[in-house]
């Protein structure tokens, strides 16, 4: 589609939107909006199950906190395309202008409602994938189903974790995440540790034979299995490598640097989260000098073609003329682990999982923890 010719960058403008859109505006338009005295028009306000949610909304107390559900997916073309890589709560307490970013590990052990009558534990990252799947789960409660059927069910998962309400929610696949970052014209990231990672998947080169015949694929395969397995076909992955200190992104770079997991000395789900928090207040210092907040109601159409969400164009159009100063709020992170609330285990099929210190579907302490938290930032 063909932008209008205006006098602005509708490109950059764009890209400031969405990014801030995805990571924080969302949460000061919910504050202009219920502050209001009124309602989101959301397919969720259908379910009976979410009846109690609307009348707390309606009756929203602007001075207390709110939060905001962001979820990043692989999205067509990418194995596993509907799981969600990145679940982030973001926080917000308008009166004290503080914003805070909650990482939940996707490893997380957490029960799902497949059907209105049957609930079976998955890790977190599946709820997405479940909730955006008619066909493979056609009995899910009705709130789950349709075109953001998966990030209510993200919703439903992430509030049984935390204890906090989700509001609502906002997710990006791979591709518009690479979009946002390319029209900002690239980022500057901090890197906060040297890594290299030789195992970063190729896209398109998950079955790659690399050289081997059937029968030494067959052989390797009973004697091994997962990533040990895939270890062994070199040609379906890329070497990185990043430096300590800051580095020049584009889309394609960011992308790598936030989805790396297989790294000696910078891996795993923890250290993934510690640099999408490096990421994200780039992205953000970035987003807050175009200061182009203004020209969102002629942008909307082009922003829903990035994410996907539950808020409204009646909503978004509540920000323009209230002077919103993002560079006001004070950002903090919390992350999750198992140095604070999680311990490793396996599920009975042998998947790697995290599940609570106190024990699986026990999430008590850790909704104390997390408020605690909250209060002390």
């Amino acid at each position: 589609m063909k932008l209008p010719k205006l006098n602005f960058d509708w490109k950059k403008i764009l890209s400031y939107l969405s990014v801030v859109s995805v990571f924080f505006i969302s949460a000061f338009v919910t504050y202009l909006f219920l502050s209001n005295g009124k309602a989101p028009a959301t397919n969720s306000s259908e379910s009976p199950a979410y009846a109690e949610k609307v009348k707390d909304e309606e009756n929203f107390d602007p001075e207390k906190p709110f939060n905001i559900l962001l979820l990043g997916y692989g999205g067509e073309g990418h194995e596993g395309g509907s799981l969600s890589d990145v679940l982030m709560v973001v926080h917000v307490s308008p009166q004290e202008k503080k914003v805070v970013l909650i990482s939940i590990p996707r490893d997380t052990w957490v029960e799902l409602p497949v059907r209105s009558d049957i609930k079976e534990f998955h890790k977190i990252n599946y709820a997405h994938a479940i909730g955006s799947d008619d066909t493979k789960y056609p009995l899910k409660e009705p709130q789950f189903k349709g075109s953001i059927g998966g990030g209510e069910l993200a919703k439903y998962a992430l509030e049984k974790v935390t204890g906090l309400p989700m509001h609502f929610f906002l997710s990006v696949d791979f591709n518009g995440f690479k979009r946002i970052v390319d029209d900002l014209g690239g980022i500057d990231v901090n890197v906060p540790v040297t890594f290299d990672d030789y195992y970063y998947p190729i896209k398109g080169a998950e079955n790659l034979s690399c050289g081997k015949s059937e029968e030494e694929i067959a052989a390797l395969s009973a004697t091994m299995s997962g990533f040990i397995l895939e270890k062994e076909f070199q040609c379906r992955y890329e070497h990185l490598r990043f430096e300590k200190g800051v580095v020049p992104m584009d889309g394609e770079t960011a992308l790598k640097f936030v989805r790396s997991r297989h790294s000696d000395e910078h891996g795993g789900d923890f250290a993934r989260s510690e640099r999408q928090y490096s990421l994200l207040k780039s992205l953000l210092g970035k987003a807050i000098s175009l200061n182009a907040l203004t020209k969102w109601p002629e942008l909307f159409d082009q922003f829903a073609r990035l994410v996907k969400t539950d808020l409204n164009k009646d909503v978004i159009k509540l920000v323009v003329g209230e002077g919103l100063d993002l560079s006001e709020y004070k950002v903090f992170t919390l992350q999750l682990s198992t140095e604070n609330v999680f311990k490793e285990t396996k599920s009975q099929d042998g998947q790697y999982i995290l599940v609570p210190k106190a024990g699986s579907g026990n999430w008590d302490e850790m909704h104390n923890f997390i408020k605690l938290q909250l209060e002390r930032f």
